[in-house]
């Protein structure tokens, strides 16, 4: 060792002198690959964080929606088709219902909107359906709600079923099964349009492959970060129920 190093060791300590010893001897070549190696050790040592973390995500229990309550009785209604449909029919699949009204003048639009991205989501999927319930049953008439039903985008062998029927018994299904809020007719004079003939629940409801109902989705909300935030969590609680059917 010549005197230099030894000063080293003395002003630097054992570990750290020896470290500056072989900087000082090596090449410029050297110094590269150095650098080199320790930018690969800090690379592979990211990739073993992510990879890690991306196995402890997954060993981790999914987190279950919870079951609101259980549909018991069934809903017998016509299709669009003029078929007889019901309910139970549906039983198997992850189903999204809602209320319809085709001249609806306030948030059946954001709720049809949705309806479509599922469909267009989900639709390929035997075990995923769409369910529209018509709010007016006198005037969405199964010729109504085929030209609405094509105007949207839903063909007839879509998984979406637009049902209309006598009107108490689908507000019964609504309100009792599913536990929406009672749908009520508007006092003449106090409508702020026309076609405002009813009040009524703006919520999609997702039910799953028992008949459960696992949770409630306000996509027209006055705050329009929850409703952004309910249009998002919408599709995502979809495909958990689909993917995982013991959730």
């Amino acid at each position: 060792m010549n005197s230099k190093s030894a000063t080293l060791l003395a002003q630097h300590g054992h570990w750290q002198a020896i470290f500056e010893v072989m900087k000082q001897r090596a090449t410029h070549s050297d110094q590269r690959s150095f650098r080199g190696l320790i930018l690969g050790g800090i690379l592979l040592a990211m990739g073993l964080c992510v990879g890690a973390n991306a196995l402890f995500e997954q060993s981790l229990p999914l987190k279950s929606l919870p079951v609101l309550t259980k549909v018991q009785a069934d809903l017998v209604a016509t299709e669009r088709t003029g078929r007889s449909v019901k309910f139970s029919d549906l039983k198997g699949k992850v189903v999204v219902c809602a209320y319809l009204y085709t001249v609806c003048p306030h948030g059946c639009a954001a709720i049809t909107a949705q309806m479509q991205l599922l469909l267009k989501r989900f639709g390929e999927r035997a075990d995923f359906h769409l369910l529209s319930v018509a709010i007016h049953p006198d005037r969405d008439t199964p010729a109504l709600l085929t030209n609405y039903a094509e105007a949207v985008g839903a063909k007839p062998d879509s998984p979406w079923w637009f049902v209309t029927g006598e009107q108490k018994s689908l507000w019964n299904f609504m309100t009792q099964e599913l536990h929406l809020e009672p749908a009520k007719a508007i006092p003449e004079d106090e409508r702020v349009n026309p076609l405002d003939h009813y009040e009524h629940d703006l919520r999609m409801v997702l039910i799953d492959r028992q008949g459960q109902v696992r949770r409630y989705y306000s996509v027209y909300h006055p705050q329009p970060e929850i409703a952004a935030l309910m249009c998002e969590n919408l599709p995502q609680d979809v495909q958990r129920l689909l993917d995982h059917p013991e959730l």
